[in-house]
């Protein structure tokens, strides 16, 4: 009874925080020792044994058989937390917070150096078929008139100077008009000159006569040629209200929102026509953050549209865009093409194949790559064995690999089987 008292003092709650591990090793020396005692004891009576033992299991009550079955527990735990061997650690973190794992976990690491990305590899983009701003003349008029004629329909082909509208303008009107008086206020002051000087050598003239009709003639002049300008710049002639509009560049026209007797403005939103010389065109093609890194001015793209599956004009990129739109999140990059059949027309869809990446995109395998919330990262192997995690930027996935546009240069040692685990172990460590 002894044992019994002893042992069920302590809930198995106190016993498991407050005892140690000397006390569950002498319960247990002393639970074997009473034991083996009361076996030899009761080995010389076997009869009064047998007639004890039915005695004492026959009259146990539930509830000392539960603080029993309590004891026994506690004895079987003490005894084996008495034996137990704690294990050493499977890893540490060192002070540059590298990872150093030891024992059997090391074992599930491997490494292999990261390869450089297949140049000849391409990617694909949308893109879309444009005019060449070089080459396109979207033309409105300088001034607010009438359309009295027009020169031009959409597909004609236009010479450099050629005549497209006549409109007749209130303003060139006006400024030929000024211009007119401007040159009769001049002529006068001419003679007004001529006068004064020749009365000054006869000497019926003063000097400040023949000075004042020489600023005169200045002044008149001087308005005579701010009138020529201004008609000049709206575009008319000396004695005429109309204005002619020309194209200034050779090529074909493309668009016309004018016809005759239309009242129009210089500040109206849509030009009157527009002339473009479709022999280059353009091809814009959007490239996404991700593929900044791998789209270069100078690249080969190979440029396809439904409309001719069995041509691929080559051109290359000759622009990418400094800025990223807003909504679409992409940037454009402009491929200069050759066009001379007229083929291709502005407006067309389109898809280019792009070729070349640019230094250092690597590739590695898919399961070396890890990602935490918005962050993606690898790990690395140090020169003194330990493991580094490393952020990284990456690209397009393809089959069991993907590329890493930055953070990675060829020949680096990366985690590519267990970094998972190695991702476990720096959480742990922390």
């Amino acid at each position: 009874m002894g044992l019994d008292n002893a042992a069920v003092s302590g809930s198995p709650r106190s016993v498991g925080r407050g005892a140690g591990r000397g006390t569950h090793s002498a319960l247990c020396r002393q639970a074997t020792a009473l034991t083996h005692d009361k076996f030899l004891c009761e080995r010389r009576n076997s009869s009064r044994f047998m007639k004890l033992h039915r005695t004492d299991f026959t009259d146990i009550s539930p509830f000392r058989w539960s603080r029993l079955f309590s004891v026994l527990l506690l004895v079987a735990s003490g005894c084996g937390n008495a034996a137990r061997v704690e294990p050493g650690p499977t890893h540490a973190k060192a002070s540059d917070n590298s990872i150093e794992l030891r024992g059997a976990s090391a074992s599930y690491i491997r490494v292999e150096p990261a390869a450089a990305a297949d140049r000849n590899s391409e990617r694909s983009l949308v893109a879309r078929v444009a005019f060449d701003d070089r080459k396109l003349a979207a033309l409105g008029p300088p001034v607010q008139g009438r359309v009295s004629s027009i020169e031009v329909v959409p597909g004609d082909h236009v010479e450099k100077g050629a005549l497209l509208l006549t409109l007749r303008a209130p303003d060139i009107a006006a400024a030929s008009a000024q211009l007119t008086e401007a040159k009769t206020a001049r002529q006068l002051a001419e003679r007004n000159a001529d006068r004064a000087k020749l009365l000054l050598d006869k000497g019926a003239g003063s000097q400040a006569e023949s000075q004042q009709a020489d600023s005169a003639l200045a002044q008149s002049e001087a308005e005579e040629q701010r009138a020529a300008a201004v008609l000049a710049a709206f575009g008319g002639s000396h004695g005429s209200n109309e204005y002619q509009l020309r194209s200034p560049i050779a090529g074909v026209v493309v668009e016309r929102n004018v016809a005759v007797g239309t009242e129009v403005h210089a500040d109206q939103d849509k030009p009157l026509i527009t002339v473009a010389d479709l022999s280059t065109l353009w091809v814009m093609a959007d490239v996404y953050e991700q593929d900044l890194a791998r789209v270069q001015v100078g690249d080969e793209a190979k440029v396809h549209v439904p409309a001719f599956p069995d041509k691929e004009p080559v051109g290359h990129i000759t622009y990418v865009g400094n800025t990223i739109d807003a909504i679409t999140r992409v940037a454009v990059a402009r491929i200069e093409i050759s066009n001379t059949d007229s083929s291709l027309r502005p407006g067309m869809f389109a898809t280019v194949q792009v070729k070349g990446l640019s230094n250092g995109v690597v590739d590695v395998p898919i399961a070396a790559l890890l990602a935490r919330r918005d962050q993606f990262f690898v790990f690395t192997k140090n020169p003194n064995g330990t493991f580094a995690e490393r952020e990284v930027r990456p690209g397009e996935q393809h089959g069991q690999h993907i590329q890493i546009l930055s953070g990675l240069a060829p020949g680096d040692p990366v985690v590519t089987e267990g970094a998972i685990l190695l991702d476990a172990e720096a959480n742990e460590a922390l």
